[in-house]
């Protein structure tokens, strides 16, 4: 049934061959030391990609014998899931540069700005590059990630015995240019006093409502 004695060849030929009819091939830059496979099924894309409000982009690791992680964007529909496209690389001899999965993620998710205009919320992985990427594409859209990691994360992080690392607020600010690069633990500059008042109370209902999470699925306490 291959087309091709090497199974990514083979998958490579099937996908040509169907390509404008089931499916859509998504061309992108592709980045030394990383291949890709991406493409898009035409039937859900056309039919429900302008609906789409809630988009999510979730990966499997380990899964095939030619190491490829592949991941695949879905589509809300009525509280079910509908597979849009897969997105499929391996990094082929090591010298990918650091940065190039977020890269190609950007292209492939460049695809699905076009195709989904109404999207207002996105439920990324946890693996980093894959949020960065969602971030990049979908700027105005709010981001929601998985409650079971965000739980995981922090017990992983409460069980380790070893003191918290220092804040920084530059760096933080870096990262997400929300947060306020003056704050300090205890310090309120008189500008930014009710800034301070506000983060500090997001900070409390967030944890709060971590913590009820936790206490409804009988987990223990943090």
């Amino acid at each position: 049934w291959r087309l091709d004695k090497d199974q990514v060849a083979s998958a490579q030929l099937l996908l040509k061959a169907d390509n404008g009819q089931n499916i859509e091939i998504i061309v992108i830059c592709e980045e030394p030391g990383i291949h890709i496979i991406a493409f898009a099924l035409k039937n859900s894309t056309h039919s429900w990609a302008t609906h789409t409000v809630e988009l999510a982009l979730d990966g499997t690791f380990n899964t095939n014998a030619a190491g490829y992680e592949m991941s695949t964007v879905m589509a809300e529909a009525n509280s079910q899931g509908i597979p849009l496209g897969f997105f499929m690389h391996v990094s082929t001899n090591g010298t990918a540069a650091s940065g190039a999965k977020g890269w190609v993620l950007n292209d492939f998710l460049a695809y699905y700005v076009r195709k989904c205009p109404n999207v207002k919320f996105i439920l990324p992985d946890k693996e980093s590059s894959e949020i960065k990427a969602m971030g990049t594409t979908f700027p105005h859209t709010k981001h929601i990630c998985c409650v079971w990691h965000a739980t995981t994360y922090i017990d992983e992080q409460l069980a380790k015995n070893i003191p918290p690392m220092a804040y920084n607020p530059c760096s933080a600010y870096c990262i997400f240019n929300f947060i306020n690069s003056m704050w300090a633990p205890g310090i309120a500059s008189a500008g930014n006093a009710e800034l301070d008042a506000n983060s500090g109370s997001a900070i409390e209902q967030g944890l709060g409502a971590l913590m009820n999470v936790k206490s409804k699925s009988g987990s223990a306490s943090v």
